[in-house]
């Protein structure tokens, strides 16, 4: 039962920035240190973005509701791949981190791996 619970708060935690993204996202862009970009590259980033959250909360939500461990890892390796590529952006192009953003993916990746292999376990 908490493998499912982690996974719902988390997809429901991702589904709410994607509506951030959708219905204010001068204050997602913010929310993320950065700042709303005009013509093309806004709509790149409010569309990319939005996506990315969306989908990531969809797949944790069916994950929990089905009690179905295949569902959690798109959302494992969205917020995995996301922390890293943030990491290799810091070290390779000098970036500043963004160091919020870094543990919350990590630790959500990692408690969705363990709510997958639980719900994996009990099935």
């Amino acid at each position: 039962m908490w493998a499912r619970v982690v996974s719902g708060v988390i997809g429901i935690f991702m589904l709410f920035n994607a509506l951030t993204w959708l219905f204010d996202p001068s204050q997602a862009a913010t929310s993320l240190s950065m700042a709303l970009l005009d013509g093309e590259g806004g709509n790149t980033q409010i569309g990319d973005f939005t996506s990315f959250f969306f989908t990531a909360g969809l797949m944790a939500i069916i994950g929990a509701y089905k009690n179905e461990h295949i569902w959690l890892y798109t959302t494992i390796s969205l917020l995995g791949s996301a922390a890293i590529f943030r990491l290799s952006a810091g070290i390779f192009h000098n970036t500043d981190f963004l160091v919020s953003a870094i543990a919350f993916e990590i630790i959500a990746s990692i408690l969705l791996l363990v709510s997958a292999r639980k719900m994996k376990a009990d099935s």
